[in-house]
């Protein structure tokens, strides 16, 4: 009998897809799977609807929901419904990828739960009470947990620093989903007038616009364009005639915008949060085969052969003009993008999950 799995997401289904939509699509295949997404009232302008492969049931939230005041009336109102949901389908595993999600769930429930922790929780911009709240939470879902998966050996360590959870805790990486590309060998073509450099994903208090504005202001013939969710008071705080911002984009569709680039970056401050981060973004830049540069720590040390790093603004104003200088070339051959792409396939990663829950079952 194929076992069932009610699958806990913090993001809503049609946001720019990350890690949580790729498993739950990957794990589609082998288990009856039902995924919840949260969902604010008021919807955003960046999301993009999507072709569900899998069931996808809304969890709304009530408007301030992560106000002190109205916390506590989110939960009530969460718990119930996740509650009918566990009666309805009666899963063996319970999927929940952020603490604040364990919430919901009953206490001494029956149900099996795995925890696949992709970033430093409490490191996001929150409310006091509510950090303190997701590292509670955190500590409750590790003592309960089946299993738990990190994606970052950064994520890992710190956890079992804190909770020593070791014998439970397994690394599971980001990955490339998708078809691999088949591109043409990029050129570097020199003398253009002007080379455009691409990012793709959210733009948030991570975004380094400060070192991307003084690259702006040391080479005169470059232009960053921005693809994702980004507020308006970003885009005003930082209106430039050289950063182009064009929201958020369906993932099917990225390509026909990045053809034309002549890099990729991924320009972060370098902060608590950042640095348990494995990037799906670094995977889905090697399939486009352009150049790719980006901000050094030590989680991205395994990229090297395929990424230019820096540490400072100076250095990446350094990159950028040997680029313009002699060319756009890549570190990577074809023959590399290729294999690193199939070994680092949600597929590969699915494999890995379904042997430590087949290791698991056998214990």
């Amino acid at each position: 009998m194929v076992e069932k799995i009610l699958y806990l997401m913090h993001v809503d289904w049609d946001w720019i897809k990350q890690r949580p939509h790729f498993i739950a699509e990957s794990l589609s295949h082998f288990y009856e799977l039902e995924v919840v997404c949260q969902r604010s009232l008021r919807r955003s302008k960046d999301l993009t609807k999507k072709d569900n492969v899998v069931h996808v049931t809304p969890m709304f939230n009530i408007p301030f929901y992560n106000t002190k005041l109205l916390y506590p009336v989110n939960k009530f109102y969460g718990k119930i419904y996740i509650n009918y949901l566990l009666k309805k389908y009666d899963p063996d595993y319970i999927w929940i990828t952020f603490p604040l999600l364990y919430d919901y769930v009953p206490s001494n429930s029956k149900y099996k739960i795995i925890y696949d922790c992709m970033d430093n929780a409490a490191a996001f911009d929150l409310n006091e009470n509510l950090k303190l709240k997701v590292l509670e939470l955190e500590k409750s879902l590790i003592k309960e947990a089946y299993l738990i998966f990190v994606s970052a050996n950064n994520l890992a360590t710190n956890l079992n620093k804190i909770h020593e959870c070791k014998n439970k805790m397994f690394l599971i990486r980001n990955a490339f989903g998708g078809q691999i590309l088949e591109t043409k060998e990029y050129d570097g073509i020199v003398n253009k007038k002007t080379y455009k450099i691409g990012y793709i994903g959210g733009v948030h208090s991570w975004f380094d616009f400060e070192t991307v504005e003084y690259t702006l202001k040391k080479i005169k013939n470059i232009e960053y364009h921005i693809i994702g969710p980004v507020s308006e008071d970003i885009i005003k705080s930082h209106h430039h005639k050289r950063i182009k911002f064009y929201g958020s984009i369906k993932h099917c569709d990225l390509y026909s915008y990045v053809h034309d680039f002549d890099c990729m970056i991924m320009p972060f401050k370098i902060t608590d949060l950042i640095l348990s981060v494995d990037p799906v973004k670094i995977y889905e830049y090697i399939n486009y085969n352009k150049p790719i540069i980006s901000v050094f720590y030590d989680e991205l040390n395994r990229f090297s052969p395929y990424v230019y790093f820096y540490s400072t603004k100076e250095e990446v104003t350094q990159i950028l003009q040997t680029m313009v200088k002699n060319g756009f070339e890549k570190k990577y051959s074809n023959t590399q993008r290729i294999k690193f792409l199939k070994d680092n396939s949600w597929n590969t990663r699915i494999s890995e999950i379904n042997e430590h829950l087949n290791i698991m079952r056998s214990k």
